[in-house]
């Protein structure tokens, strides 16, 4: 009779079961920040969370400081401090968060008709 002992690697392993990125949960770190909002806001004991695509600006994580590219290979969870109401009220409703620019400074177009055009008001 012949055995056969079978040396098990850890890339010969099936995976435990995660799938997609890793999460990394942040704080915005300077006073200016472009997000996409992608997920619901959640409420934990002590913040509300996120889930946001970093789109410039710097980050604060557990175990340092991102710049938003930094960020691309994470799932990313913004927390927000529970006395930022009026943050977290306004980022229920948008898709696109600018913060620490001032009005003149940012540019907004709507698509316009099929022809690229911008859309006139």
């Amino acid at each position: 009779m012949v055995t056969l002992k079978l040396n098990k690697k850890s890339e010969d392993k099936k995976d435990n079961g995660k799938k997609g990125k890793p999460i990394k949960y942040v704080y915005l770190a300077s006073h200016k920040g472009v997000f996409l909002v992608t997920g619901e806001v959640k409420e934990s004991k002590y913040s509300y969370g996120v889930h946001i695509i970093p789109l410039h600006g710097y980050y604060k994580a557990k175990n340092g400081t991102f710049k938003a590219k930094d960020l691309s290979d994470y799932y990313v969870i913004l927390n927000i401090d529970k006395k930022n109401e009026d943050l977290v009220n306004a980022i229920k409703n948008a898709k696109l968060v600018v913060i620490g620019y001032k009005e003149d400074e940012v540019l907004i177009v709507e698509r316009g008709d099929d022809n690229g055009s911008a859309k006139e008001n």
